[in-house]
């Protein structure tokens, strides 16, 4: 039986997760162009353990214990059945890199063009079966972005809990969107920290410095510090899948992302998963992650949020407190039950969401 050719284009998360599983599809050849080497900054992925990552969990760093806080109130969450993870980028590749060793995978380093719906890479034309797109797309402007600026740093006191994640402590300065800290313990004395905006306007580095100084300060009394390394992010915060003939976008580009979290590396893992079952089952080829009704509430949620920022910190805790760990575990990763959509539901604040439904009627 002749082999199936499947062409992956783009070294990130995406591409590297496909070609770690390329054994599982029958029959094929793989030829992953990757391009130069990836020179993008070391940073972590977060999601909640599922069915998807039950394989690589020794290669990640897991809590039970998650804190939402605001001003008046904090909640802790906990969960055996579903931690808390972060995973490390460069230790993620380099997995994914060990799993293709003597497999049915060509790594091409070359940057591949695409000219009329063809890909050519050095001129000549790829030909394949299958065509796999990863490579970063430019978003649309004037857009709500989840932008970011995180240390990982050490003291020499040891100040911290590493048994709990502060997921959001929204104890900082609201006055250029919505703001919260995120906080992740590695040891008493270790830590990652950052600085997240929920705005139009990516700030000078500045603000975000000055945010984790002070955080770290007021709470933590730590006013001396070693920074590890720093990473920084900027994520749009609506849908996208961008669609081309003959080729299927995977990852970001082919909408993986949450546009109400940002959360992406396990949606990655859930739409491989997907398309793996349907390039070994003869299906059409689809990268459908979220359901249209998460994607309008996500749209919904979006436009509220830009009509009144200031009210989310104490509607996000509004939102989870009525949650288990369980219950938001699953909701984050896409998991939705009806029961935990109705709790979600009800805690909104009825006539902003009636008015962002409005409005989103309107435009479309």
């Amino acid at each position: 039986m002749k082999k199936k050719i499947i062409n992956i284009f783009g070294g990130g998360c995406a591409g590297f997760s496909f070609i770690r599983r390329s054994q599982e599809v029958k029959d094929a050849i793989f030829k992953f162009y990757i391009g130069s080497e990836n020179s993008e900054k070391d940073h972590y992925w977060g999601f909640w353990r599922n069915k998807y990552s039950h394989d690589f969990d020794e290669i990640c760093l897991k809590w039970n214990k998650w804190k939402i806080i605001n001003y008046e109130n904090e909640k802790t969450f906990f969960s055996n059945q579903h931690p808390y993870c972060l995973i490390n980028k460069n230790k993620w590749i380099n997995f994914c890199k060990v799993k293709i060793k003597n497999s049915n995978v060509k790594i091409i380093k070359k940057k591949v063009e695409d000219k009329n719906s063809k890909f050519f890479v050095d001129e000549k034309l790829i030909e394949g079966d299958h065509f796999f797109d990863s490579r970063n797309i430019a978003s649309s402007k004037n857009i709500l972005l989840q932008h970011f600026i995180g240390l990982t740093i050490e003291t020499n006191d040891n100040k911290f809990d590493p048994s709990t994640v502060i997921l959001m402590d929204f104890r900082c300065n609201q006055s250029r969107g919505l703001h919260f800290i995120y906080f992740i313990p590695f040891s008493e004395n270790k830590a990652l920290i950052e600085s997240t905006l929920f705005s139009k306007n990516v700030e000078d580095r500045k603000f975000y410095l000055s945010a984790i100084n002070s955080y770290l300060k007021s709470f933590f009394n730590i006013k001396f510090f070693k920074v590890i390394k720093e990473e920084k992010g900027i994520i749009p915060m609506h849908h996208m899948n961008f669609s081309q003939e003959n080729s299927v976008s995977i990852g970001t580009r082919g909408g993986a992302t949450k546009p109400s979290s940002g959360y992406t590396f396990i949606f990655i893992q859930k739409q491989i998963s997907n398309i793996i079952y349907q390039l070994n089952n003869n299906l059409k080829i689809n990268n459908i992650i979220h359901t249209k009704f998460s994607l309008l509430m996500d749209k919904i949620f979006i436009k509220a949020l830009e009509k009144k920022p200031e009210i989310f910190p104490d509607l996000f805790y509004k939102m989870n407190c009525r949650l288990s760990g369980d219950e938001m575990a699953l909701f984050m990763n896409g998991n939705q039950s009806l029961k935990t959509w109705l709790k979600i539901i009800y805690s909104l604040p009825k006539l902003l969401f009636l008015n962002a439904i409005w409005h989103y009627i309107k435009r479309n």
